[in-house]
């Protein structure tokens, strides 16, 4: 009795741990900011999930490195740079169809000169001119800066 309710939890968990794997894309240099905002889209909605709130700065989202390896990277290096206090009402994975589709959630780093790709707070990827993006609507409180963000989170 004791071994299938081991078992029983053992696949439960397995299932869950699952949900939050990490896309099995090709990071090819082409397409890394992308892969990286996705990353970064994980984040944000893992975190609204688990803490009822939104994410205030980078150390927020130190927990999630396993499930958003190169978004979270990104992000300490300054690759990519997210919005703070950016409220998530759609936590369902996938993109989000109660959260604006209009707002910049986060961005590459060279968006604002060069133009580029962009995550929208619908957790959608959308590419920006450099035009574009400075008269895009900003979502949240403002940029998150880069650097070290803490494994345990706040």
């Amino acid at each position: 009795m004791r071994s299938l309710l081991f078992a029983t939890l053992t696949i439960s968990l397995g299932f869950a741990a699952g949900c939050a794997e990490p896309t099995s894309e090709t990071v090819t240099e082409a397409n890394r900011a992308e892969v990286a905002l996705n990353d970064v889209g994980q984040m944000y909605r893992q975190y609204t999930f688990d803490k009822k709130k939104p994410p205030t700065s980078l150390g927020d989202f130190g927990p999630y490195e396993v499930m958003a390896p190169l978004g979270l990277q990104a992000l300490r290096d300054g690759d990519v740079v997210a919005r703070a206090g950016v409220v998530i009402q759609d936590v369902e994975e996938g993109p989000a169809t109660k959260d604006p589709a209009d707002a910049v959630l986060a961005y590459a780093k060279d968006v604002p000169t060069s133009g580029g790709p962009v995550l929208m707070h619908n957790r959608t990827i959308r590419k920006m001119t450099a035009d574009e993006f400075k008269s895009a609507k900003m979502a949240g409180d403002g940029d998150m800066p880069a650097g070290k963000a803490s494994p345990k989170g706040k």
